[in-house]
């Protein structure tokens, strides 16, 4: 069974999922982490997003928009391996409320659903990084505040506030965001260890 992320009006399933332990368990906007990506997506969409893609190192892994509309998000992401096959699998899903020069409204969201996520997922290790740079600007005038429900094999779900610098904001049009992040073990793994070396 699939467990729904509806953020805004925090609808949930009571049933097993609190006992969940499988990352593909949970989804954002019917997308879950082990899903094909065109499943979610046309081939004219992958092609027509090519401009709003980010790319990892290596271009192992890329981030593409993966869903266009939403009630309850404002933007919805979707991490895909890049193969050669090009058989993409989704090892990470993303959904995104933006806050412009509001981060104190992205905390009291994040506070909120934190609240809801701890006592609903009673089996998950809970990890609260408090608030730290962004490591996307170098200045380290843009702070991202953290708390992640980590699963046992390393696979995560993180509920973050991006507060970015107003030189970020005027420079990229980055607005700072509550967004909350499914990551398989392979992308966490990833991200932590090769991505930004």
């Amino acid at each position: 069974m699939r467990i729904f992320f509806v953020i805004i009006i925090f609808i949930f399933s009571f049933q097993s999922w609190v006992k969940s332990d499988d990352i593909g368990d949970f989804e954002i906007e019917g997308i879950s982490v082990g899903d094909k990506l065109f499943d979610h997506i046309t081939l004219k969409q992958f092609n027509d997003w090519e401009e709003y893609k980010y790319y990892y190192k290596d271009k192992k892994f890329v981030v593409t928009p993966c869903s266009i509309s939403s009630k309850q998000y404002d933007q919805i992401g979707c991490t895909y391996k890049n193969t050669i096959d090009g058989n993409y699998k989704i090892y990470g899903v993303n959904g995104t409320i933006i806050f412009p020069k509001d981060i104190n409204k992205c905390f009291k969201k994040k506070d909120e659903v934190t609240k809801v996520f701890k006592d609903m997922l009673s089996n998950i290790e809970i990890i609260d990084r408090g608030t730290y740079n962004h490591n996307a600007d170098p200045t380290g005038n843009s702070k991202q505040t953290v708390v992640d429900f980590e699963f046992k094999n390393s696979a995560y779900i993180r509920l973050v506030c991006h507060d970015w610098s107003e030189k970020l904001t005027k420079e990229k049009g980055w607005i700072d965001e509550f967004k909350v992040y499914l990551t398989s073990k392979e992308l966490n793994y990833f991200i932590n260890n090769v991505a930004y070396e």
